[in-house]
């Protein structure tokens, strides 16, 4: 709760100028200076990476302060960097209650070498790379022709196993150390002290030869280190969402009339945002919701004196100019293992279809974008009209087409009982994109539409009210080419939730002419313990040798635990 009074304390009376990403403001940097700091722990299925196979993660942003899991951020960003400080990819992972998790497929086009996997949230960037989580990985590529990794005169090194499956409040425990294939594995999480805490469970097969190893929730901040920066540049939290900064050119003339930006991102999760522009010419748009579009459509609202132009400002790279990168060799004797592991992963891929591990998208959550009652018409339901105008006339009684003071065509909406009836027009979004121009939609084919929905309530954009709102559906999603003045910029969406199920062996026989070379047993990035034992049930593979059970993350009051256990396919 004192957290929360301070960043309250701090954001309040500098709301519009805390919204920029990033900022040179003195008076600014000294209030954040009394926000905890973060770090970063990533749980990750294995060191070794190969095309063909899976990347599993789990993100865990803590505070520092009270070394709980913190809060503050809603967004961390992930990402694997090669030697030449590349980024192979780098996922934006929303965090609720300091958590997030997703996975890498690995494409052959990761060559073999060394790499970094970097964790960190926009806050921490003011701390520089050293400053956020930090581990290697070493890839194999069995597709390249030059091998640097191989040493041939490197002897092959024994896996060092560390079976630590007992700590002081949880416990590993499976009924044999040994298994045969496709045979079910019941591993019970032992839970005495009936603690509460947020864990990730991952079974994977161990590398019969030396591969880097896993940092722990136990041990991975002992290579945090802060950089001192210059004051030029200082990072603001994202504290309500990924926050976006934007500009248009030329300035604003009439600075008392503040012009807005309308951001559009359709997908299965629409977003619809808008911002007033200050006097600089620049915006933000805070997104605190998952979205999967790949594509964001903006437009200045209230000025029809200018032609601006639109821009969002990208992220800014993390400086990768400090990283390390150990220099690890293999042996020339673990070829054999790498061609299996090779041809076992192209095999999986290619009965991908076909298996019960699949990864299916989890819905996302629909939120309502627009609070109040509504009414929806979807228009094949009535008597098809030629024209808006007699549709609106005929059966969509909610709402009405009027001639405005310049005799031009627009919506009105009936508003609600009791409201403050303001006399003016609604919102029309069409397609999620706000159209200002109402005669111009209302001049739009009727058979193009597919849904009108009509919404009663007041709605405000910054400034502007508007009475109701008209949220129009097309067939063909076309109606947008039509509008001026719109700007397309690509945006990077989110990491979606998956749900992650695998081989299930619990009905044998629709599974017995499919092969099966899975390494990668189990992954379950959220475990919530709350009872006094858990159990869990996965199922062994065609692939025999030596598993290890990981179970990473803290308890509700920060501790970390980190457990491993082992088990032989035989």
């Amino acid at each position: 709760m004192n957290n929360l009074f301070k960043i309250l304390l701090v954001f309040l009376p500098l709301c519009e100028m805390w919204a920029q990403p990033v900022t040179s403001n003195m008076q600014l940097q000294e209030s954040f200076k009394e926000l905890p700091q973060e770090e970063v722990f990533v749980h990750y299925n294995s060191s070794l990476l190969m095309p063909g196979a899976q990347f599993y993660y789990k993100v865990y942003v803590l505070n520092t302060a009270e070394n709980k899991l913190s809060g503050l951020s809603k967004v961390a960003y992930v990402a694997l960097i090669d030697k030449n400080g590349e980024e192979v990819f780098k996922h934006k992972i929303y965090l609720e209650n300091g958590v997030g998790a997703s996975d890498f497929f690995i494409p052959n086009s990761v060559n073999s070498g060394h790499y970094k996997l970097v964790a960190y949230t926009q806050w921490m960037q003011n701390g520089g790379v050293k400053n956020s989580f930090r581990a290697d990985l070493l890839s194999i590529n069995p597709y390249q022709n030059e091998q640097d990794i191989i040493d041939t005169d490197k002897e092959i090194s024994a896996v060092n196993l560390k079976d630590n499956n007992s700590g002081e409040f949880l416990s590993l425990s499976v009924l044999k150390t040994t298994y045969e294939k496709r045979e079910k594995v019941i591993l019970e999480i032992l839970n005495t002290e009936k603690i509460i805490g947020n864990f990730s469970i991952s079974v994977n097969k161990l590398e019969e030869f030396e591969v880097p190893e896993k940092p722990t929730s136990a041990n991975y901040g002992r290579n945090y280190e802060i950089e001192n920066k210059s004051n030029s540049e200082y990072f603001i939290p994202e504290l309500r969402g990924e926050l976006l900064l934007g500009s248009i050119s030329p300035m604003p003339i009439n600075s008392n009339r503040k012009p807005q930006v309308a951001l559009s991102i359709n997908g299965n999760q629409q977003i619809f945002r808008t911002s007033v522009v200050n006097n600089t010419g620049e915006f933000f748009v805070n997104l605190d919701e998952k979205f999967d579009g790949e594509t964001a459509l903006l437009q200045v609202l209230n000025d029809e004196d200018s032609n601006y132009k639109i821009q969002l400002r990208k992220k800014e790279k993390i400086n990768t100019s400090a990283l390390v990168f150990k220099d690890y060799k293999i042996s020339a004797e673990a070829n054999d293992e790498i061609l299996q592991r090779s041809i076992h992963h192209q095999i999986e891929n290619a009965f991908f279809e076909v298996k019960a591990d699949s990864l299916p998208v989890a819905e996302m959550e629909n939120k309502e974008l627009y609070p109040g009652e509504s009414q929806l018409y979807v228009l094949d339901k009535y008597t098809r009209f030629k024209t808006l105008e007699e549709t609106f006339v005929e059966f969509i009684y909610l709402a009405r087409i009027r001639k405005d003071e310049q005799g031009e065509p627009e919506f009105r909406v009936s508003g609600i009982q009791n409201s403050l009836d303001y006399g003016l027009p609604p919102l029309l979004l069409v397609d999620n994109v706000l159209v200002e121009d109402h005669s111009h939609f209302i001049n739009y084919p009727s058979e193009k539409v597919e849904s009108i929905e009509v919404f009663r309530n007041n709605f405000y954009l910054g400034p502007t009210v508007a009475q109701g709102l008209i949220k129009v559906k097309t067939i063909e999603g076309d109606y947008v080419e039509s509008l001026d003045k719109l700007t397309e910029i690509k945006i990077k969406s989110p990491q979606l939730d998956k749900n992650y199920s695998f081989q299930n062996y619990n009905q044998p026989e629709k599974f017995n002419r499919i092969p099966d070379f899975r390494y990668q047993l189990f992954w379950m990035p959220h475990i919530e313990l709350e009872e006094k034992n858990k159990a869990i049930e996965f199922f062994t593979s065609d692939v025999t040798g030596t598993f290890e059970i990981s179970l990473e993350g803290f308890t509700r009051d920060g501790e970390p635990i980190s457990l491993k256990k082992q088990f032989e396919v035989k």
